[in-house]
């Protein structure tokens, strides 16, 4: 299709649906009627009114109300019957959809407007709720708190009655006479199983009434009660059931986000970037769920204050602590245990959350393999912990950490020696043995100060640091009678982050949102470095770096972005992204114009469209198919570019029924200078040369999206359905000729589903359906006769040869996962057994394709036969226990 066209059509077929649903929309006023009802009080003849028409009105207690009126006719409009009803007032009629507002004619310029501001809190336990709605039902005035929880309304003077509402929690109402700036602090009670978020009826919901598009907020409830592999709760994992979003392959914790690869995700820590999200190559991902607060994803229609990254930003803001007692929960699984605790400390203005979580396969592996000639064993760990400190009600600290691991290792050749290189009378004799390991970790570090400066403006400012490092190493010891020679080789590689980031919220009045702000990140890339150490007989005789120079870069961002309500139901999402980045003496800008639009149909149903650029100053080179830690961050540089992408959305969402809402979204996005890199492994590390061993191309994603999700009442879950195709072209690749992404699926599925049967028991199911990834295999073999070189004769071997990239497809894959959870309260607290089966059916689906040569038994001919590797071909059961304090 012609994207001039596409868009042409898209933009006139907009304007059409905006065009007739007004001009369908009749004015209310001007509606001609039937009224039984011609005499009484002013308050009479207008609830007569409201019955007849199920409409409301809302007026001023400064308009004149008359004991009785005798109305001339029954049959007018309603303009002409307000119009007798206040014949003898000056008053005006502003009509809202459905509700009626009287007011004194002189009132609308003379009506003192005044500031409420506040926090929303979860009254369980103090955290803040992020996105929570507070809003006037009388006035349809209304915001959402920030990522702190912050909120400011400009309301006229008068009597109030302010509520505040969050999905899986009881709205709270506060009714007070506003006639002064007035702070006003909701907590709410948690409450899981209430069937929908009471609020007045022609209220829109944040999600309906939000102008971000393509945003899912996941309720970190929800994301325990989805079945875990081992036992392991993994919000990648529940991310991947999301329309949109997989993980590239079977059992791995990766995300592929519309076409896009897995270094084009910005995954925020408290608003600090984490490089590698792996623990156990792929198999787990580093967020604990104990410490987290919030998880949201967005895909598409990226608020200006987002950058860095093409195709989703996944924002994970931790736990700020219990601000009235020490809370706690301890884990046991068939992986690795965990203990987090929170609460206050120092009284209750400063709370802390601790959390920690450790394997210990290496514990039970070595137990098993003592005494044996080889052992292979791994373990990680990860430690989350925050300190929230309350200066005043203007001011908030936040101190951040997160630190974890992981370490693969092989011991061999183990053996006794003298510590002395003469002889064992000299020294003590000790173990030695070989080993080849690895080891792959981040370091998260983030202080913050929130301050209010006044009523309507909110700052957040940020200093943090971000360190992730990659090590490969091999040790070898050569024993012989009183010799003793030793070589050592490790590999490093990472990339560090030092950044200063300021972010302002500005609530301007009901209708507009403004937020600014910038960013200043100093990276420091080590792309490979090696270390040799040798030495002959105990004495080192080398100690040399192959590699190892560091690029350095600086990234700078500013930010600006409005959200405000054009009319009552267009409203607009617009800014701007400019970012400069210089390293090795080049320096490139970037202007990324966003765009989103939301339109109401009615109070639960909304139209949708976004327009978003967005550029990218790293890449990662992969050396598989699987994101592994082995993969490279390199930067841009005068050789290579950053990546950018257009991206387009429509569609809508629809809150259909109570506690369900739908949507359906549209999209199309084109990439350009994706990278590709063309040489060996060691290359990068050995050669000078290696980035003229890069290509350059351009890629195409398209797709429909579907969601139902459900987050409150007994039954909660969501159906998810992606319909998509992702392209790359290359000139230097595959003839020129575009082929498919690495990551294109045709089609999708993910559903999960949890109910609760009773307080004490909840079953939860996931299914998920994907069909075959593209992948790249030789389509022939052939015989590679050795050839005299130089007077010597080389060895006779076989040769693969490939014809067109990402040729072959992956089978279909599909898995069902189920779990049930068994709650009791004992005097400790809560205990909580966990049971499930991971591929409870037991589906073989493939991890990788290969090529293997078969003979016939009976004719002796040899045929290649392509194989599947399945690592988890059979049901896996898993076993939790939790126990909350």
């Amino acid at each position: 299709m012609n994207l001039s066209w596409f868009l042409k059509y898209t933009f006139i077929t907009v304007l059409l649906c905006l065009f007739l649903t007004d001009s369908i929309a009749q004015s209310i006023l001007s509606k001609t009627f039937y009224l039984s009802k011609t005499s009484g009080s002013t308050v009479e003849l207008l609830d007569s009114i409201e019955k007849e028409l199920q409409i409301t009105f809302s007026y001023s207690n400064r308009i004149c109300l008359k004991d009785h009126i005798q109305l001339s006719s029954r049959e007018n409009t309603l303009q002409g019957f307000l119009k007798e009803i206040f014949e003898s007032c000056s008053v005006t009629f502003n009509e809202k959809k459905n509700k009626i507002v009287i007011l004194p004619s002189s009132e609308q310029s003379v009506i003192p407007k005044y500031v409420v501001r506040g926090f929303v809190h979860s009254a369980k336990n103090g955290e803040i709720l992020i996105g929570s709605s507070v809003y006037d039902g009388e006035r349809m005035l209304g915001t959402s708190s920030n990522n702190f929880g912050f909120y400011s309304l400009t309301i006229p003077k008068g009597e109030l009655i302010l509520n505040s509402s969050y999905i899986g929690y009881r709205s709270e109402q506060k009714r007070f006479f506003l006639n002064r700036d007035t702070v006003i602090n909701f907590k709410l009670e948690y409450n899981s199983l209430i069937s929908e978020v009471p609020v007045v009826s022609f209220f829109t919901p944040e999600g309906i009434n939000s102008t971000r598009s393509s945003t899912i907020n996941l309720p970190i409830s929800q994301i325990k009660k989805v079945p875990s592999f081992l036992g392991e709760i993994d919000v990648a994992r529940t991310l991947q059931l999301l329309p949109g979003i997989n993980g590239g392959s079977e059992g791995v914790s990766g995300l592929y986000v519309r076409g896009g690869g897995t270094d084009q995700n910005l995954f925020l820590l408290d608003d600090v970037p984490v490089y590698n999200i792996s623990h156990l190559f792929g198999f787990f991902s580093v967020f604990n769920e104990d410490a987290i607060n919030n998880v949201s994803v967005t895909k598409g229609g990226f608020p200006a204050r987002y950058g860095g990254r093409l195709s989703s930003v996944v924002d994970i803001r931790l736990k700020d602590g219990n601000n009235e007692s020490l809370h706690g929960t301890v884990g046991l699984g068939m992986m690795s245990s965990k203990l987090a605790l929170d609460g206050p400390l120092f009284g209750e203005n400063t709370t802390y959350s601790l959390s920690f979580r450790r394997s210990y396969y290496d514990l039970v592996a070595a137990a098993f393999q003592s005494g044996s000639s080889s052992r292979t064993s791994f373990y990680f760990y990860d430690v989350n912990a925050k300190v929230t400190h309350k200066m005043n009600d203007k001011n908030r600290l936040f101190f951040s950490f997160y630190g974890g691991k992981d370490k693969f290792y092989t011991k061999y050749n183990f053996t006794e020696t003298s510590s002395s290189s003469q002889s064992e009378e000299d020294g003590e004799t000790i173990d030695v043995n070989d080993e080849i390991s690895s080891g792959w970790g981040n370091v998260v570090s983030s202080a913050r100060w929130n301050r209010i400066y006044n009523d309507k403006l909110f700052s957040n400012i940020s200093i943090a640091y971000s360190n992730y490092s990659y090590t490969v190493g091999y040790e070898e010891n050569q024993i012989e009678d009183d010799s003793w020679d030793y070589y050592e080789k490790n590999y490093y590689s990472g990339i560090k982050d030092a950044l200063c980031k300021v972010d302002y919220d500005y609530f301007f009045n009901a209708k507009h949102h403004v937020r600014f702000g910038g960013d200043y990140t100093y990276h420091t890339f080590n792309p490979g470095v090696d270390i040799i150490r040798e030495s002959q007989n105990t004495v080192t005789v080398l100690d040399s770096t192959i590699g190892g120079e560091n690029i350095h870069g600086h990234d700078f961002y500013l930010y600006l972005e409005d959200d405000f309500d054009l009319t009552q139901s267009l409203k607009i999402n617009t800014g701007m992204h400019v970012s400069l980045y210089s390293a090795k003496g080049k320096t490139y800008s970037s202007w990324q114009p966003r765009l989103a639009l939301r339109y109401l149909l009615t109070s639960k149903l909304a139209l949708k469209a976004s327009y978003s650029q967005m550029s990218q100053y790293m890449h990662q080179i992969t050396t598989s198919s699987v994101s592994l830690p082995t993969d490279l961050w390199i930067p841009v540089t005068n050789k290579i570019r950053p990546q950018h992408a257009t991206q387009y959305e429509v569609g809508g969402k629809w809150e259909f029924r109570k506690g369900f809402n739908m949507s359906i979204m549209g999209y199309y996005k084109d990439y350009r200078n994706l990278l590709e890199y063309t040489g060996s492994s060691t290359s990068i590390i050995y050669s000078d040369s290696w980035e003229d061993d890069l290509v350059f191309g351009k890629g195409i994603a398209k797709g429909l999206e579907f969601l139902i999700h459900k987050k409150t009442g007994e039954f909660t879950g969501w159906v998810g359905y992606t319909l998509a195709k992702a392209t790359e072209q290359f000139n230097e690749l595959n003839g020129g000729v575009s082929f498919p992404a690495d990551n294109d699926r045709r089609h999708d599925i993910g559903i999960f589903g949890n109910y609760i049967i009773n307080p004490k028991v909840d079953v939860s199911a996931t299914w998920l359906f994907g069909s075959g990834s593209a992948v790249t295999l030789p389509s022939q073999k052939y015989y590679s006769p050795a050839l005299p070189t130089m007077g010597t004769l080389g060895t006779d071997s076989y040769s693969e040869y490939i014809s067109e990239i990402n040729g072959y497809r992956m089978p279909d894959f599909h898995r069902l996962d189920i779990g049930v959870n068994l709650k009791k309260k004992n005097k400790l607290g809560e205990r909580t057994w966990s049971f499930g089966l991971y591929n409870a059916y037991g589906r073989q689906n493939a991890f990788a394709l290969y090529f293997v040569t078969e003979e016939d038994e009976d004719t002796g001919e040899e045929a290649r036969v392509l194989k599947q590797l399945s690592i988890f071909p059979f049901p896996l059961p898993y076993v939790r226990y939790t126990l909350k304090f």
